[in-house]
């Protein structure tokens, strides 16, 4: 069973800089933040392969073509829930699906490029789900906020979150705290570096 990575004030501080600018380098990264470039190289990578962050750009779907921003919430048997989600998200129209409670059991949203091609979908791929019972869709006329951003803690050793501190690169208190951090994190001569954006 793979186990839940530790975050702790570097790790935290280096997804809040990223989240801020995604195209930062980690040359001005590890200078911002007073640790050696291969120190938040290996950091990231790390973060990577433990799934907690994802670097991309986010494309609004209305400005590049799509017409439709759909949201739907599906009502489904309990005991198909699971599965149907698994369906669902083979879908390429649906790009977020949740489980969820309240009203609905699964929660999505999705983008179609025509009225047509929304009818088509609704009435043939999840019309051809099993377990569905009932689907109601509303459509977005305008994405007024959709946030990239989220304050991230450090965790202290009893799991609990320790006080943020912003990654302005200033003051001798970080410094001194990072430079112990780094000490203990061998850099790697094969590791790429990354820049992008956080979905």
């Amino acid at each position: 069973m793979k186990h839940r990575k530790k975050i702790d004030q570097l790790d935290s501080d280096i997804m809040e800089a990223l989240q801020l600018d995604g195209r930062i380098s980690n040359t001005d990264l590890a200078r911002r933040l007073h640790v050696a470039e291969g120190t938040v190289r290996n950091r990231i990578d790390a973060l990577l392969r433990a799934g907690i962050i994802q670097i991309s750009a986010w494309v609004d779907p209305l400005k590049v073509g799509y017409q439709i921003y759909a949201i739907i919430e599906i009502q489904v048997k309990l005991k198909d829930i699971e599965s149907v989600a698994a369906k669902l998200a083979k879908f390429e129209e649906i790009s977020f699906l949740g489980i969820c409670l309240g009203g609905y059991d699964i929660f999505a949203s999705a983008v179609f490029r025509s009225n047509e091609h929304m009818h088509a979908f609704l009435t043939k791929n999840l019309a051809g789900v099993a377990g569905i019972e009932r689907a109601s869709t509303t459509s977005l006329t305008r994405i007024v906020k959709r946030a990239h951003y989220y304050s991230v803690s450090a965790e202290k050793t009893d799991g609990q979150t320790g006080r943020h501190m912003p990654p302005d690169g200033r003051g001798t208190r970080r410094r001194k705290k990072h430079s112990r951090v780094a000490a203990y994190v061998p850099s790697s001569a094969n590791s790429a570096g990354r820049s992008g954006k956080l979905s």
